[in-house]
C-alpha cells in the first residue's frame, strides 16, 4: 500500500461531515407515509451515497414508474430546507477538529459529494467549512454516480494527486466502494447503515467516528 506522505485526502460530505442522513431519513419516512408506500426507510438507506439519477432509478425500482419521484423529491427538499433553515445543518461530532488538525498539518483536502454543488457549497459555507477544501466536486460534475469511481478519479485529478496516494473518508457502502474502485485508501466512519461484509473488506481502517480518525493520525 502506498504511503500517506502525499497529505492528500478527500472527503464525502452528508453522514460524514455533516450529520443529515439522519434529518432526511426521516423526511423520507413522513413521506412514504403521505404516498402510502412502506418501506421507505430501506430504500433510502439504498440510495445513500448516490446522484439524483441513481435514486430516482432505485425509487421507481422498487415502486414503480408512476410513483411521483419529481413531486416526492421536491417535497423532501423543501421539507430539509425549512427544517435546516429553522435548526440548521447539525456536524458530525470532530468533523470541525478533523479538518482543523488536517489543515495545519498540511494536508490538501477535497470532497467529493453526489449533492448538488450549490447546496454542497451553501451547506459547507453556512456551518464554516467550505474554505477547508482545496477542491469540490459535486453531483452534477460527473457522468455516473456513486458507487462507479469517476468521482474520485475527478477529485484526485483536481487535487493533483494518484488515487493509490491519496486517502477518501465515507459512510456508505456506495461511497465506500466508490473511493475503493478507484485505488483510494479508504477510511469508513459508518453513520445510519453499519458497514456489510463488503465495506469492511473495501476499506483500510474502519473507525466508529471522526474523533478516532483524527487520533489516529496524530499518532502517526
Amino acid at each position: 500500500m502506498a504511503s500517506i506522505s502525499s497529505k492528500k485526502i478527500v472527503f464525502d460530505m452528508d453522514g460524514v461531515l455533516l450529520d443529515s442522513e439522519r434529518l432526511i431519513l426521516n423526511i423520507w419516512i413522513l413521506l412514504g407515509e403521505k404516498h402510502h408506500v412502506t418501506g421507505m426507510e430501506d430504500v433510502m438507506k439504498e440510495c445513500l451515497g448516490t446522484n439524483n439519477t441513481e435514486t430516482r432509478r432505485i425509487v421507481e425500482s422498487h415502486f414503480g414508474p408512476d410513483f411521483p419521484y419529481e413531486e416526492f423529491r421536491a417535497e423532501a427538499r423543501e421539507m430539509f430546507f425549512d427544517r435546516t433553515k429553522k435548526d440548521g445543518v447539525p456536524l458530525k461530532a470532530g468533523s470541525r477538529e478533523l479538518l482543523q488538525f488536517l489543515k495545519i498539518n498540511g494536508w490538501d483536502i477535497g470532497l467529493a459529494s453526489s449533492t448538488s454543488g450549490n447546496t454542497v457549497r451553501e451547506e459547507l459555507q453556512t456551518v464554516g467549512l467550505l474554505d477547508f477544501f482545496k477542491v469540490v466536486v459535486s453531483g452534477e460534475m460527473v457522468r455516473e454516480s456513486k458507487p462507479h469511481p469517476e468521482i474520485y478519479f475527478k477529485a484526485c485529478e483536481m487535487l493533483g494527486s494518484d488515487p493509490k496516494e491519496t486517502i477518501a473518508i465515507e459512510d456508505s457502502k456506495n461511497g465506500v466502494r466508490s473511493a475503493a474502485m478507484a485505488g483510494c485508501r479508504v477510511i469508513m466512519v459508518p453513520d445510519i447503515v453499519p458497514p456489510d461484509p463488503d465495506s469492511e473488506r473495501l476499506a483500510w481502517k474502519v473507525f466508529p467516528d471522526l474523533g478516532e480518525v483524527r487520533r489516529y493520525f496524530t499518532a502517526m
